[in-house]
């Protein structure tokens, strides 16, 4: 079984690193730490094609479970993983195959932030992301800063 991590944060050793390690669902896992690659903004003539999305993509195709990792800024997701999830509408247009891919995978939530809890809403963009690909969406798991 393949659990892949895609960790949206701004530094290496960060709280949402600390919280993968302590509460992923998942023993092994690959981490791909999206400050790492080139992403570009989601463009809709498709300009975009010579970045590293679609390779993170088809790896994605690959896993049985997916986890999105972000720390909490400003109430929503980290800008790095909100450029990846904007370039999730190629799969929809461009890219269909990979989108359609996606079908049956489950789906899990890590985040940190300041709140004693996640803040109301921080949910919806995954499970709904993840409903409109058929994925599934299983739950949250959030660790409040120490």
């Amino acid at each position: 079984m393949k659990n892949l991590v895609l960790l949206g944060t701004a530094r290496g050793e960060s709280h949402t690193l600390r919280a993968i390690r302590e509460l992923c669902p998942f023993k092994e896992y690959e981490i791909i730490d999206l400050r790492n690659y080139n992403l570009k903004y989601y463009s809709y003539d498709h300009s975009t094609n010579l970045d590293e999305f679609l390779a993170i993509a088809e790896n994605m195709t690959t896993a049985d479970n997916i986890v999105f990792a972000t720390p909490v800024y400003w109430y929503s997701m980290s800008g790095v993983l909100k450029v990846f999830f904007d370039r999730l509408t190629e799969l929809l247009t461009s890219h269909k195959s990979i989108g359609k891919a996606l079908k049956g995978k489950k789906t899990f939530l890590i985040s940190t932030g300041s709140d004693p809890e996640l803040p109301p809403g921080f949910e919806v963009p995954f499970r709904l992301t993840s409903k409109y690909f058929e994925m599934n969406y299983e739950r949250a798991f959030y660790l409040p800063a120490r």
